[in-house]
């Protein structure tokens, strides 16, 4: 990685903490519980009715669609849009990867 992409993609990171934490645009700056249950359960769901797992099935050493999905998660494979109902009554989308990278820099 150059001098020059590491800067971009410090740039990046501190745009998306400003946002989740200064302007609370997005808050908590985290999965909850629930979110991570929701995304398992879909992602399961999408394994069990065929879809192609985004892990190696014998790095996880199961073929539990659950197991596939909890595994896809924790590496961060997963495209999904988290959908956020304000208390004003607005909704926020925020993408799981983005997420994910803030949660890892808290």
């Amino acid at each position: 990685m150059t001098t020059s992409e590491l800067i971009e993609r410090i740039n990046k990171l501190i745009d998306v903490v400003d946002k989740a934490i200064n302007k609370r645009e997005f808050y908590p700056p985290r999965l909850t519980k629930y979110e991570t249950a929701r995304i398992i359960g879909a992602r399961a769901l999408q394994l069990a009715m065929g879809a192609q797992p985004l892990v190696d099935i014998q790095e996880v050493g199961s073929v539990d669609p659950v197991l596939i999905a909890m595994e896809e998660l924790r590496r961060g494979l997963l495209d999904f849009i988290i959908v956020r109902e304000m208390p004003d009554g607005k909704t926020m989308r925020i993408r799981l990867k983005e997420l994910l990278e803030l949660e890892r820099t808290l």
